[in-house]
């Protein structure tokens, strides 16, 4: 059901509170549904995406390409993937989700502007196996670079992480193997605060991707509370919550 539906319902409850004759009781149950209303509409609405996301996404601006060096290192961070589904690109039943074509879409860009500029390059997939997943979305992306035409030599796997910290802790190896001049790390702008954090941890120095960034358009529908907006406001305060924590673990 859509999260206005749910809001509606929250402050029906609220009105129907003035049926309950002990005061105390009444006025602690209407608060209640009051707040959980007014949370859950400030939650599916697109002006409050843009302010979260203004805190996260307007830290790292895009690629700073000027850094490009002799060698380079190209590191996509994982989002996910979905098996058991048919693909055209791979033998394997699976594809990347769609934030995770969109960083490496970013990555494929970055690599051909590296090397058509006569450089080196190599692009380091992270990501291993998440819940019961069968195969590691590192896997996956190889199998969609390749499709890209990315040749399969100039593709470095790490396929253990689950977390961001993993990542940066399981890529470092990878990274002091190749011993580049520049690395760009790519990932999502909303996520690249708390991914360059978790690089710094391990001494990895990185010039920040950042790509698929929240829409900034508003209009009279942005007002109107919808699922995509929860799920993506969802996903901002994951980030916010996420970068306490990292700065917890750094100082602990």
């Amino acid at each position: 059901m859509p999260p206005g539906c749910f809001v509606i319902l929250f402050l029906y409850c609220a009105w129907k509170t003035r049926l309950i004759g002990e005061p105390a009781l009444r006025r602690k149950l209407r608060i209640l549904a009051l707040v959980g209303g007014i949370g859950l509409y400030l939650l599916s609405i697109q002006p409050v995406l843009i302010l979260l996301a203004r805190g996260l996404e307007s830290k790292y601006p895009v690629a700073a390409e000027a850094a490009i060096g002799q060698t380079n290192v190209v590191v996509v961070l994982s989002a996910g993937i979905v098996e058991n589904v048919p693909v055209s690109f791979s033998p394997l039943r699976a594809a990347p989700i769609p934030i995770a074509v969109a960083r490496l879409s970013e990555g494929v860009r970055l690599y051909r502007k590296i090397k058509s500029q006569g450089r080196s390059c190599v692009m380091i997939l992270t990501g291993g196996k998440v819940f019961v997943n069968t195969y590691a979305a590192s896997e996956v992306s190889r199998e969609w670079l390749m499709a890209m035409g990315v040749p399969g030599n100039d593709i470095r796997l790490e396929t253990t992480s689950r977390t961001t910290f993993e990542e940066a802790r399981s890529a470092l190896p990878l990274l002091q193997d190749e011993a580049a001049d520049t690395v760009f790390l790519v990932t999502s702008a909303a996520h690249m605060p708390r991914a360059v954090a978790s690089f710094r941890k391990f001494g990895t120095t990185v010039i920040p991707a950042p790509c698929d960034f929240s829409s900034r358009e508003l209009n009279l529908f942005s007002f109107m509370p919808s699922a995509g907006a929860l799920q993506e406001n969802r996903a901002m305060l994951w980030e916010y919550i996420g970068a306490v924590f990292y700065k917890l673990k750094r100082t602990s």
